[in-house]
């Protein structure tokens, strides 16, 4: 389970890294002219702030911290530009559309993961060591 999470992290995550990463380096050119488009104030300035968020978000979900909360606000971001500024194109929209089911689907992951360590927790470490705590601690938050 540790593994398949993993690979999901680095499938939702490393996009969002390269686009912020574009967006940074100039790429903010190609959007800035869509943020204005929607009447929206100094759109260069908001251009970067997307760049910086769409960077630091894919390296949340990447490094595992704080993946929940980057995965759902990732999933309502792919929702929101893809009604916004997708859809005409229904091939972009689903694409969102797709990366926003994949974010969720981690989140409840993720989710289910925090419910089993809090269920054993409540009852108790099984051997003395604490090694069922310990997996579960590292399934909440993977290192």
């Amino acid at each position: 389970m540790e593994q398949g999470l993993l690979i999901a992290r680095l499938f939702l995550g490393v996009p969002f890294i390269v686009w912020g990463i574009l967006k940074l380096r100039g790429g903010e050119a190609r959007i800035a002219p869509l943020i204005a488009a929607m009447g929206l104030p100094d759109a260069t300035a908001l251009a970067y702030l997307v760049g910086f968020c769409e960077l630091l978000g894919g390296l949340a979900v990447v490094l595992g911290y704080p993946v929940r909360t980057a995965a759902l606000l990732l999933g309502l971001w792919c929702l929101v530009t893809g009604y916004l500024e997708h859809r005409g194109n229904a091939t972009e929209l689903l694409k969102n559309v797709t990366m926003a089911g994949g974010y969720f689907a981690l989140v409840a992951a993720l989710w289910r993961c925090s419910a089993a360590h809090r269920r054993a927790c409540w009852a108790g470490c099984p051997d003395e060591s604490g090694g069922d705590f310990r997996r579960a601690a590292a399934l909440i938050n993977p290192q």
